[in-house]
């Protein structure tokens, strides 16, 4: 082929297979590749770790144990085991303690921490039984004997419903002689459950527990992580202790400047009247003063 035969080929397109061509795969190429690829990894992993994370960050908050170690009866108060909250198919739930007092004034709905079993708070059944009320403490789902699940603010608040439905139905406990007792975590349920419940008689928050989000934070993980958008518990009751027109007793036995002490102030401050704070590690005065204005509201209002 003759040299202008070659230039007119080429203006045509066409290429000659002996010359030397462009390499089909560039080092800006590879770099490129492979950087994107490693982005697509870390995004990936980071995504897995959210995933991770979203499913196992109720461990963080709750710890349920499902051993029975003591019950009313190690303090020699007669209780009957009881099981309620029965689904479509009959299966009953949640499973607990009632223990009775003679002419009791008032029905306790005793809500444990996130932390153990109902076995936790069985001083707690003594004392509330010595002070002349009737008691109905029970495990929230995933604790004890209830019923396996993983433990959620939504789950144990539907829990206390469930309880309060059992009283006023089951046992025909009359609605305004119902009182919430939050222990811990369990104050920050009892105090939703008793906005829920304006019927009710008032709510106890005892020792209450911290923010779903400030357990979350201690673990060093959770720094890496979007955690508010990753669970959906808070733990916050500022905002139903405002609304709720109930009578309160806020009980804290925490130290002096400590974030447990400065937690119960905080969420005193908050709610809205009528209330009491009591700082004593043994406030069964304030317990009992407190049970006597209520029963004594109720008998005024029969």
């Amino acid at each position: 082929m003759k040299r202008h035969d070659h230039a007119k080929a080429r203006a045509a397109g066409w290429q000659d297979p002996l010359l030397p061509q462009q390499p089909l795969v560039t080092v800006r190429w590879l770099l490129g590749a492979l950087a994107g690829t490693i982005l697509l990894a870390a995004v990936c992993g980071y995504a897995v770790l959210c995933l991770l994370f979203y499913q196992g960050s109720w461990q963080l908050i709750y710890q349920p144990s499902h051993t029975i170690t003591t019950t009313p009866a190690t303090a020699g108060i007669a209780f009957n085991s009881i099981r309620f909250d029965a689904t479509e198919t009959g299966e009953l739930l949640l499973a607990g303690w009632w223990t009775s007092a003679v002419n009791a004034p008032l029905t306790v709905v005793l809500l444990h921490d996130g932390q153990g079993s109902i076995s936790a708070v069985s001083g707690r059944v003594e004392e509330l039984h010595r002070a002349g009320v009737n008691v109905l403490a029970f495990d929230y789902r995933g604790f004890g004997q209830s019923a396996p699940l993983h433990p959620s603010e939504r789950s144990m608040n539907e829990d206390a419903d469930a309880a309060w439905t059992y009283l006023v139905q089951t046992r025909h406990v009359p609605a305004k002689t119902i009182l919430f007792y939050g222990v811990g975590t369990g104050a920050a349920i009892a105090a939703e459950a008793a906005a829920r419940h304006s019927s009710a008689a008032g709510m106890v928050l005892d020792q209450p527990g911290l923010p779903a989000l400030e357990l979350i934070a201690r673990d060093s993980r959770s720094k890496l992580l979007p955690v508010r958008l990753l669970t959906t518990d808070r733990l916050e009751p500022a905002a139903a202790l405002a609304q709720s027109g109930l009578p309160k007793l806020f009980l804290s036995a925490a130290p002096a400047g400590s974030r447990l002490e400065a937690r119960a102030r905080q969420l005193f401050a908050a709610a809205a009247p009528p209330k009491e704070f009591a700082a004593s590690a043994q406030p069964d005065d304030a317990i009992r003063k407190f049970f006597a204005t209520l029963a004594a509201t109720h008998s005024e209002r029969r």
